[in-house]
């Protein structure tokens, strides 16, 4: 019918969705050696190149863990990385604030002073649940980018998840797809509280009834909890004893089933009182948080929205569909659609703690304390130009901070070493992200022209121009699946899964090789987006002794926002520093050009 819009359902694509590809043995061993030639120096370069020949010779390891790899990818249903992905998620034994939580802190203008605290913790459980239905229902649009459509499995793992602390391994739970009696949790005070945001017939509360619940609770509470939710703090293997200790009483065992079936896990900051303060808290204090939560949202006493998210099921490039519905319901000035007028109800969970389940808590509190101090969290807003102007220079916004970057790094450390940077592969079913290394010959080549001081600005503009085009070509190799370090991800665990049965018994020489455990270390690891309403956003260094660089590029400014090991508190600020003065540099090579 002529002018009909037809709207795809939010899985329409699921099945037509391309698999992830495996690279061909060629086109890893042509890149690998691309990718560590700029960190290493002649000799280390000699040895690496020695042992990738060896590894991908003709009827070498390569070849034989290939053959493994397309089996397994004929056995397993969906991608042939997804549950070697989820087990080096869920093996992660290091406490998960500062190693698998990313923080975002929102800016609060748009609707600032518009809500109370009880009022805007009643908003955001509504709209979470209204996004909730819509992905029931197939209603949120499918995502196409450049007109190929992006993966949406991880839309079904947003709410009503979680991460179960188990020995050796983790667990990830997910409940059933379901409308009726469902609920948010609230932190506050130390305290734990059930609220319903759905009824029996699985209509949802409007967001003043729900609202009028917790302000209620919030007048009654008098009393500081224990707060038990601080094991989500502690290493795995320490954090899954305490749950099953937990779980030994039926009422501890109903209430930890109660946060795993909650939609989000709303958790109200009493202790920020800026947003420096609150997105320092969102990521290292452990009071009323429940980190294994994979939504966690927190709202401070200034009215400031921050989100702490659990990385093992989703990622970066899929959240902020949450973020983005949730903040466009703030804004707005529609009324929201009535669907019962009935009241709900906010009840307070009451835990049964042994005398040894709360000496183990009060450890953790102090851990927490300790683990708060040994970081360090630098925040700053460039407000000299942004995203347009680079653009004005012909040169891609990403590029130009990765340019910046090593430059950066190179004053600060004297050296160019291995950076991480993540790129979606969503074009596939399953898809989550590779990594193109972003240290490469080009920019390389740019920071010592820079450095020598005696290149003229054409010949300087000229090496932008060369490590820009090289740098999007890597990601768009990346975005296509033709990335390194994922397909020989896939051959490590190949080996580790297989070796013995195919006659490998040493372990191939180029895992072990040092330039090729220099490419693979994160020395920065950095994140980039460009959302318009996120003041701050931060995760914990990778490494030991490395930094955690999440970035944001705006029309008008970059947001940096570095984290690092306290000792190292001095370092992340001259790389500050240097990454200003770098971008304020070749702004001025360009300028002089166009």
């Amino acid at each position: 019918m002529k002018g009909l819009i037809i709207i795809k359902k939010t899985f329409a694509y699921e099945n037509e969705l391309p698999s992830l590809p495996i690279p061909p043995l060629t086109s890893t061993k042509e890149k690998l050696l691309e990718w560590v030639e700029p960190l290493l120096n002649d000799e280390q370069l000699k040895e690496t190149t020695k042992a990738v020949n060896h590894f991908f010779k003709a009827g070498g390891d390569a070849e034989k863990l290939q053959k493994k790899l397309c089996e397994w990818d004929v056995k397993i249903e969906g991608s042939w990385l997804k549950p070697l992905w989820d087990d080096m998620y869920l093996n992660f034994r290091d406490p998960l604030p500062t190693g698998m939580h990313f923080n975002i802190l929102l800016d609060n203008k748009k609707h600032e002073n518009r809500y109370t605290r009880a009022e805007l913790a009643g908003r955001v459980s509504r709209l979470v649940t209204e996004l909730y239905h819509l992905i029931i229902d197939g209603e949120v649009a499918p995502v196409i980018q450049n007109g190929v459509p992006q993966d949406m499995s991880q839309y079904k793992k947003f709410f009503k998840s979680i991460r179960i602390p188990r020995v050796e391994r983790d667990e990830f739970r997910l409940a059933a797809f379901e409308k009726r009696n469902n609920h948010v949790i609230i932190l506050y005070k130390r305290n734990v509280y059930k609220v319903n945001v759905t009824n029996s017939k699985g209509e949802m509360y409007q967001s003043s009834e729900i609202a009028n619940a917790i302000e209620r609770s919030f007048q009654e509470e008098q009393s500081e909890g224990n707060n038990v939710g601080i094991f989500t703090t502690a290493k795995r293997d320490e954090a899954a004893k305490i749950y099953d200790q937990l779980t030994v009483s039926k009422v501890n065992a109903d209430i930890l089933q109660t946060i795993a079936d909650s939609l989000i896990v709303l958790s109200m900051d009493e202790e920020s009182s800026n947003s420096e303060e609150a997105i320092e808290n969102l990521m290292l204090n452990g009071t009323n948080k429940y980190f294994d939560k994979t939504i966690q949202v927190i709202l401070t006493k200034k009215g400031e929205l921050g989100y702490s998210i659990e990385h093992s099921s989703v990622d970066g490039t899929t959240i902020f569909a949450v973020i983005s519905y949730v903040n466009e319901g703030l804004e707005s000035e529609e009324p929201e659609t009535i669907y019962t007028t009935e009241p709900t109800l906010m009840e307070k969970q009451q835990w049964e703690l042994s005398a040894e389940i709360e000496k183990s808590l009060m450890k953790f509190e102090k851990e927490n304390a300790r683990a708060k101090k040994a970081f360090s969290i630098k925040t700053r807003t460039f407000n000299s130009f942004g995203s347009d102007e680079i653009k004005n220079m012909n040169i891609s916004p990403d590029a130009f901070f990765h340019m910046a970057l090593q430059i950066a790094q190179y004053r600060t450390f004297g050296v160019c070493r291995s950076v991480y940077e993540p790129v979606s592969v969503r074009a596939f079913y399953e898809g989550r992200t590779e990594c193109a290394r972003a240290t490469s010959m080009e920019k390389l080549n740019l920071v010592k022209a820079l450095e020598s001081g005696a290149e003229s600005n054409e010949v300087l503009y000229a090496l932008m121009q060369k490590a820009s085009a090289a740098h999007t070509n890597r990601i768009i190799t990346c975005r296509k699946g033709f990335g390194v370090e994922r397909h020989m991800y896939g051959l490590e665990q190949m080996y580790k899964l297989h070796g013995g049965d195919i006659g490998m018994t040493d372990t191939p020489a180029l895992f072990t090789d040092a330039g090729y455990l220099t490419m693979r270390h994160d020395f920065i690891s950095t994140s980039g987006m460009a959302y318009d309403n996120v003041k701050y956003r931060i995760f914990g260094p990778v490494v030991e002794g490395g930094f955690g660089l999440a970035y944001i590029l705006l029309d008008q400014t970059i947001s940096i926002n570095i984290s690092s090991n306290a000792d190292e508190a001095d370092h992340a600020q001259k790389l500050t520093n240097h990454l200003v003065d770098a971008f304020l540099e070749l702004r001025q090579i360009a300028k002089r050009i166009l």
